[in-house]
């Protein structure tokens, strides 16, 4: 008869083996915790969900707990319990939804200073939160999350932890995740400004007071009892401030709100209005470059914050002499003329800028850059990054226009399928090749140009000593252009000579040994030519003597039956001239004695031929460069063989990468882009090569995986 399943006591009997690891420190294998849940009886959901509960019970002990929840070892406890439960979700002991749901009780029970370590933790464990086991479980709740960190922090005030909560979502979902992504171009209408839009304004009581401020811009409340030289426009000189300015910075902020609104005749004018009265004030007057507008002094780091500007006119002095004020404001501008020039997809086909509007967007769009640029403290500086950013703004505004394609390549279905196979036709009668061959009949080699590149000719022999094979130029019609590149009268330049070529020299060399004795005979004993051109340009002189010249050379004259036979006869004495030269090479004449290249009786070179190198480490050092550059370039990786190697290392890279000088923070990025051990070996070895440059070469991995006990891998690659 089978056990009955208790709850409370299978709860009871989890909770204390759970304890038991957490103290033992077996977060991450919680090998007590496995053996009670392997030999328990009861069915995996009721284990499951005992599981599930007791986790939670766990947690609310630790943060009902009294002026300990709120220290930092009750966080350190609360993260090892959150820590298990992870490790019991991979053995499939409980929910893979558990983690997530003790992380949102977590940050709802906690202060925003303890959320900063709690996210801290969320952050460094992004890889696990990515995985296949927890992503499509956990991903909802993180990102309900975040959105209620969100809420709860101020934009102004906590801007950095702000941004990092954003860089963790773009971290966690891909680009395409439309659920991010602002598809149909909308506007946040509800980001309304106050501001006193008439002068007696100012003398009211209150304000109106905004509840959100985050969403809208904060009204400073006016002293009723202020002189009444606070409300007029001031005398001083050095005073530029009136209402009427006031009005038109802050009125700007509605077009910069729902820049739909310029395509609106009256509106558009308003706004060219306000804005050429703005920028003639930042134009007349400009921010001096002290000390104390940089925020720290030389070799310190600024502290940066982002303030939330008020609409009081008593504080419009003090802004027009921030620089950050004045930066924002132009940067709002840049931001505006580029959604109006650019093509947004889901515009309507009446939102068209006209000529003038066009001309009178591009002017203000330089005068805005030279702003930027005499706005201090590193104006210019400034003003290069604004424009880099929106130079990159257009890449993503073609981007979703294309509605937001995915960026994983996904193989091509086409080539990715085999082709089908094509049913071969089989005749009703098939002779065999021998039977072909025994007729005498043209033998079939499977395919008709197979056919007929065998049948060709009958006798393969014969087809191999066929003239029409011999490919190799006689040595007359290979060095006759350079004969004629050797005469005076042709006037050619050293530099544009045959002889100077790498490939003619090559096959000259070639040619000469194997047909020419001048090859063996023109080089003294125990001595060497300088370079390979005045070599081949020595041997061009001897094979311009040793050809006959044509001394019969055909007329437009009718020829003879006379002149036809002489013709005939010099053709063969020539033909076996040049067989002569080919098979003999050149006979040496007793009587020349140095204009040829033949040795004197000294066994040196005649004074014409004297091409002799009297320092040979010139010809030493090239070889030697050629034979360095062909080492290098056999030493080198290609993208192939990193692919071979990633392959080979899949299941050991991270034994490797320690030996290639990658960082451990490095290596934990590498696991944390992808779970495929060949490509995290790969990416280990492109990181190796970018690092190392051409010390990346084959003989150095070689080493480094020796050095790392790879030996018998080495053996395989």
């Amino acid at each position: 008869m089978a056990t009955e399943f208790l709850f409370e006591k299978s709860r009871q009997s989890f909770k204390e083996t759970l304890l038991t690891d957490i103290k033992k420190k077996n977060f991450e294998t919680v090998t007590q915790f496995i053996e009670l849940y392997s030999s328990y009886t009861g069915s995996d959901p009721e284990k499951r969900t005992v599981s599930d509960q007791t986790l939670r019970d766990l947690l609310q002990e630790k943060i009902s707990k009294k002026n300990v929840a709120k220290s930092s070892t009750a966080v350190a406890d609360i993260l090892n319990i959150i820590t298990v439960s992870v490790s019991v979700a991979k053995q499939g002991f409980c929910t893979p939804s558990m983690p997530f749901i003790l992380l949102g009780d977590v940050l709802d029970c906690y202060t925003l200073d303890l959320c900063d370590k709690v996210f801290q933790y969320i952050e460094d464990r992004v890889s696990i939160w990515k995985s296949s086991l927890f992503y499509q479980a956990g991903k909802n709740y993180l990102l309900r999350m975040c959105n209620d960190l969100l809420r709860r922090l101020s934009q102004s005030q906590n801007t950095v932890f702000c941004g990092r909560i954003q860089l963790f979502l773009a971290r966690l979902f891909p680009l395409s995740e439309k659920s991010a992504l602002n598809l149909v171009s909308q506007f946040n209408l509800d980001n309304i400004t106050i501001f006193n839009k008439t002068a007696d304004g100012a003398k009211s009581e209150k304000v109106d007071e905004v509840t959100d401020k985050d969403e809208i811009m904060d009204v400073d409340a006016i002293d009723v009892n202020a002189e009444e030289n606070d409300l007029n426009p001031p005398t001083n000189n050095n005073e530029i401030i009136d209402y009427k300015l006031y009005n038109d910075i802050w009125s700007l902020q509605d077009m910069f709100r729902y820049p739909v609104q310029c395509y609106n005749k009256d509106l558009w004018e308003k706004f060219v209005k306000h804005a050429d009265c703005l920028f003639k004030v930042f134009s007349s007057f400009k921010l001096e470059d002290t000390p104390g507008s940089r925020g720290s002094t030389p070799g310190q780091q600024a502290k940066t914050y982002f303030s939330k500007f008020l609409t009081s006119e008593k504080l419009t002095n003090l802004q027009l002499n921030d620089s950050m004020f004045r930066r924002q404001i132009l940067t709002q501008f840049l931001i505006l003329f580029q959604y109006l020039s650019a093509t947004v997809k889901f515009k309507s086909n009446n939102m068209i800028l006209s000529e003038n509007q066009k001309n009178w967007i591009n002017e203000i769009t330089k005068k805005i850059y030279k702003i930027l640029d005499e706005t201090p403290p590193h104006g210019k500086e400034f003003s290069k990054y604004i424009k880099h950013i929106l130079d990159r703004e257009d890449y993503w505004i073609a981007w979703k226009n294309d509605s937001c394609p995915s960026f994983m390549k996904l193989p091509d279905k086409a080539s990715s399928q085999a082709p089908a196979a094509k049913k071969r036709k089989i005749e009703e009668t098939v002779n065999s090749i021998g039977d072909d061959f025994v007729a005498g009949k043209p033998l079939g080699m499977g395919s008709p140009e197979l056919t007929r590149l065998w049948n060709l000719c009958p006798n393969n022999l014969d087809a191999c000593r066929s003239s029409q094979r011999e490919f190799v130029p006689s040595l007359k019609d290979y060095f006759a252009e350079s004969i004629e590149q050797e005469d005076p009268k042709n006037q050619i330049e050293e530099q544009y000579k045959l002889v100077k070529n790498s490939n003619f020299q090559w096959k000259a060399l070639r040619l000469l040994s194997k047909r020419s004795q001048l090859f063996f005979m023109s080089q003294p004993p125990l001595m060497q030519f300088k370079t390979v051109p005045d070599y081949l340009t020595t041997i061009t002189k001897k094979l311009e003597k040793e050809f006959p010249s044509n001394a019969t050379k055909v007329t437009s004259a009718p020829s003879t039956p006379k002149q036809d036979a002489g013709n005939v006869e010099l053709s063969q004495e020539n033909e076996k001239t040049d067989l002569a030269l080919e098979d003999d090479s050149a006979v040496k004449d007793p009587n020349d004695e140095g204009d040829d290249g033949v040795l004197d009786e000294d066994g040196s070179l005649g004074a014409d031929d004297n091409l002799m190198d009297e320092n040979q480490d010139d010809v030493a050092a090239d070889t030697t460069g050629e034979t360095a550059e062909a080492a290098t370039a056999l030493d080198t990786l290609s993208s192939d063989d990193i692919t071979t190697f990633a392959t080979k290392i899949a299941a050991e890279w991270k034994k490797l990468a320690p030996h290639l000088n990658i960082s451990a923070k490095d290596i934990k990025e590498i696991e944390e882009d992808s779970e495929d051990a060949v490509l995290q070996a790969r990416q280990t070895l492109v990181t190796w090569q970018d690092f190392e440059k051409s010390k990346a070469s084959y003989s150095n991995l070689i080493q480094a995986m020796k050095a790392a006990g790879l030996e018998n891998l080495t053996k395989d690659v």
